[in-house]
């Protein structure tokens, strides 16, 4: 009877030995998996600050690229009409078959003035190729970002045009009048030919092609410099 007494209390011993070292273990896998949970915790903390850091960083070189391609734009807007307004002058002096106003010569001067857009694109294409265009969590200004850069290449365009039409008028018709001149034959006829007058309705239209395009590059840019504005007084 006591052998049997001391056999159930050896038992009873070893099964709360198991059951204490079950629960020690247990708290330390629980302990080290807490431990898991906070440092992932803090290294997401860490990195979503680092993240908004990068993208407020974004922003402020965004919005100092968009002043500055504003700045460009608004100036060749201006020029674009300047260019615009003496153009149709020229035009009118043709209607009015004015060949020898001192003036048409003077102000064909324009046909071959042209005027190029270099847009600083560095921040929106390193946003671009190094994937961080993702930080921007709304797909809206994702959107609103890459829309206003693409308005850059229809001015990109019309420019080339323009200047394949510029050098076309100047070696098929303004270098042989030169050349005639230096022979001797007088060139003050030019304004009666009818490639002149073509050239002056083309620059008419391609100028006001490019002054389109600038407004509506400039029109977004400035919708993009608001959206920035209210994310920055925001954080």
């Amino acid at each position: 009877m006591i052998k049997l007494f001391r056999n159930n209390r050896q038992k009873m011993l070893i099964n709360n030995k198991f059951i204490n070292y079950f629960f020690y273990a247990a708290g330390e896998i629980l302990l080290v998996i807490i431990g898991i949970l906070i440092a992932l915790a803090i290294n997401e903390h860490s990195n979503n600050n680092k993240k908004i850091e990068l993208r407020s960083s974004y922003i402020i070189q965004l919005n100092e690229e968009a002043n500055r391609n504003l700045k460009r734009l608004t100036i060749l807007d201006d020029e674009a009409s300047t260019m615009l307004k003496e153009l149709d002058s020229v035009f009118k002096m043709l209607l009015n078959k004015d060949y020898n106003n001192p003036k048409l010569s003077s102000k064909s001067f324009f046909l071959i003035v042209s005027k190029k857009f270099y847009p600083e694109t560095i921040t929106y294409e390193n946003l671009k190729f190094s994937g961080d265009l993702k930080l921007f969590d709304d797909l809206n200004l994702r959107n609103s970002i890459s829309e206003t850069y693409e308005k850059f290449n229809p001015i990109e365009k019309l420019e080339s045009s323009e200047q394949q039409a510029i050098e076309a008028y100047y070696e098929n018709f303004l270098m042989p009048k030169v050349k005639f001149r230096s022979m001797g034959i007088s060139s003050n006829t030019y304004g009666r030919d009818i490639y002149f007058e073509n050239m002056v309705l083309t620059r008419m239209t391609t100028v006001a092609q490019n002054q389109e395009a600038y407004n509506n590059a400039i029109e977004s840019l400035k919708k993009l410099k608001i959206i920035f504005t209210e994310l920055q007084n925001n954080n």
